[in-house]
């Protein structure tokens, strides 16, 4: 017996078709993702890559290991003002030689390079979605780029182009609501899970008269403990991620900091007895990074990140000053 299609069950089937194939490649850009994750956290690599901002060029070069004592990570600056990052998963350490000077701090979570990388895929699908796009050539390698795409207008999207060996991201796009690249990191080139020979660790030697600065890191605070200040009506997804209590300086009370994040978007809140002349009202600008000021009671409230106008605004508006 024949079967006759009429233009209905050309139409289901062809629905049925495109929401399986849509289906298909969600699941296979989730999986590069997660491939992403674990290749960022497990491998070892250097090179050098560019860093797009604000119309500012910076180029930087980067060795990563991995072994029985954990991540270690070296960054030094090849234009501009020299720098130089050593990070491991104790310590931070900032050296500028022009300014002789070395800062050393404890290590935050989340610190490094793989920061912007690490992710978790299904708690971000509320909030992004996800597409398998085109491959192309960089750092003369092959990759597959995909995109991370915001649901809202709360959140930035991305392109990120992962090295089709290892998923290493080798390029990544920070995207506006209209699709523009906002800043980007580009390797130029790179060397991947090879035996590391260049050290990450810097060479401190005659830098015994540089201006050491031990930097504390700022008292955390429990999450459940609200303390004087709490926020109400957050952009959906946002959470609180640490609380703490940072020093002023010689004079004044301490600066309450707070950092927010979406699983992927990140933004920092700051809380501070408010001065004379350095208040912020209202918003500023600068390449990616968006701040939003006021001041509330004789205290200025600053959101700052790399994320839309909107959400600083959102997140800063969002301060109450809990009843004694």
């Amino acid at each position: 017996m024949r079967v006759r299609y009429t233009a209905l069950h050309l139409l289901i089937l062809s629905f049925m078709l495109q929401s399986t194939l849509a289906y298909s490649a969600e699941r296979d850009v989730r999986s590069w993702l997660q491939s992403m994750v674990e290749a960022v956290r497990t491998l070892n690599y250097r090179g050098t890559f560019v860093f797009l901002h604000d119309n500012q060029l910076e180029s930087m070069r980067i060795v990563h290991t991995v072994d029985a004592g954990g991540e270690k990570e070296r960054l030094v600056s090849l234009n501009g003002a020299a720098r130089e990052v050593v990070r491991d998963d104790a310590s931070v350490i900032c050296i500028a030689p022009d300014a002789k000077s070395i800062s050393v701090s404890r290590r935050g979570a989340g610190g490094g390079f793989r920061a912007v990388f690490s992710m978790d895929i299904e708690a971000l699908s509320a909030f992004y979605d996800f597409q398998i796009l085109n491959r192309a050539r960089v750092a003369g390698r092959e990759t597959q780029a995909v995109a991370i795409l915001p649901k809202d207008a709360y959140r930035y999207g991305y392109r990120i182009y992962l090295d089709s060996q290892s998923a290493l991201p080798l390029k990544t796009d920070m995207l506006d609501d209209k699709g523009s690249v906002i800043s980007q990191i580009m390797f130029t080139s790179i060397q991947i899970d090879t035996d590391v020979e260049a050290t990450t660790q810097s060479d401190l030697d005659g830098r015994e008269y540089y201006h050491w600065v031990q930097r504390e890191p700022g008292k955390v605070k429990n999450e459940s403990d609200d303390g004087e200040w709490s926020l109400e009506g957050l952009p959906q997804g946002y959470r609180v991620k640490l609380r703490a209590q940072m020093p002023a300086g010689k004079e004044g009370p301490p600066v309450s900091h707070f950092v927010l994040t979406d699983g992927l978007a990140s933004l920092s809140l700051y809380i501070e007895t408010s001065g004379t002349d350095s208040a912020l009202i209202g918003g500023s600008r600068m390449g990616s990074v968006n701040a939003f000021g006021r001041v509330i009671e004789g205290h200025q409230i600053t959101a700052v990140g790399a994320v839309p106008a909107l959400t600083v605004e959102k997140i800063a508006e969002a301060v109450r000053r809990n009843a004694d």
